[in-house]
């Protein structure tokens, strides 16, 4: 399936190739390869989506393994709520649905709706099964802010897309693209802390999750410059999971359909 999905689906693999060649610096064969086990990965985590449902409390170490809980037991001590910095790498569905049976504390997903809306409903459902909650990406900020007040957990996939409004230019694989600035606002804004959360395919097909200590907010600057400084550490952060798992992230989005290069803009076609 994953080799006709490769060959058949010619502009999914151009993006991914091209954004390949600009990030990694890979040419040639190595391009190819890259991409092959990229769409390999992929396919894999597409079709284990409805197999998540059989993931319950006694049997999640079945699917995910995970380590560094205590990073977010001690800080959801506070009081002040968990912010969860994460991509699309691994298997970020599972990882997801899987948190409720080894976290503290209600973990809310901002997700960006689907189309139709008959899978969104489809696809909200089941991954609010095990007790998380979806939070759609327009309502994200006042939604978050009532999560944390109740002490909650509240994740951001950060890898995605910002537009002019939204994002802020940062630096990721060595370029500046739009990313999303909403995180760092609300870390800023509340105290709350961020903690990287990512995971990887481990050999025997199960889930390795790496909980990280939390993200120190910068301690100078406006605001303007704290949340310049906060998002260009969640994406070297970003970076180094995806670098050590390079197969294992959402390569087929056009991340860098917008950058900018030194002081010069430009755009992958």
């Amino acid at each position: 399936m994953s080799t006709a999905w490769y060959v058949l689906d010619a502009n999914h693999r151009r993006t991914a190739e091209a954004n390949l060649r600009l990030a990694l610096e890979v040419n040639g064969k190595e391009v190819h390869r890259l991409a092959r086990e990229n769409f390999r990965h992929l396919t894999q985590v597409f079709t284990e989506f409805p197999c998540m449902a059989g993931i319950r409390r006694e049997n999640f170490r079945r699917y995910v393994e995970p380590q560094g809980v205590e990073h977010l037991v001690r800080s959801l001590e506070r009081g002040r709520g968990v912010l969860i910095l994460t991509g699309h790498l691994g298997n970020w569905e599972w990882m997801a649905y899987a948190a409720p049976y080894f976290l503290p504390a209600r973990l809310h997903m901002v997700a960006r709706p689907l189309r139709p809306p008959l899978l969104n409903r489809w696809v909200t459902g089941l991954r609010e099964r095990s007790g998380n909650r979806v939070i759609a990406k327009q309502h994200a900020l006042l939604h978050a802010l009532k999560a944390l007040k109740k002490n909650e957990m509240v994740g951001f996939l950060l890898d995605q897309n910002a537009g002019k409004k939204t994002g802020i230019w940062a630096p990721f694989f060595g370029v500046d693209v739009l990313t999303h600035k909403t995180l760092a606002h609300i870390a800023l804004r509340t105290g709350a802390p961020v903690h990287p959360v990512f995971n990887h395919r481990m050999d025997d097909g199960r889930y390795h999750i790496h909980i990280g200590p939390e993200i120190p907010p910068p301690c100078t600057g406006s605001l303007e410059e704290k949340v310049a400084a906060m998002t260009a550490a969640f994406n070297r952060i970003l970076e180094d999971h995806i670098r050590t798992f390079p197969d294992q992230w959402y390569w087929v989005h056009r991340r860098f359909r917008r950058f900018r290069a030194r002081t010069v803009s430009a755009e992958l076609s």
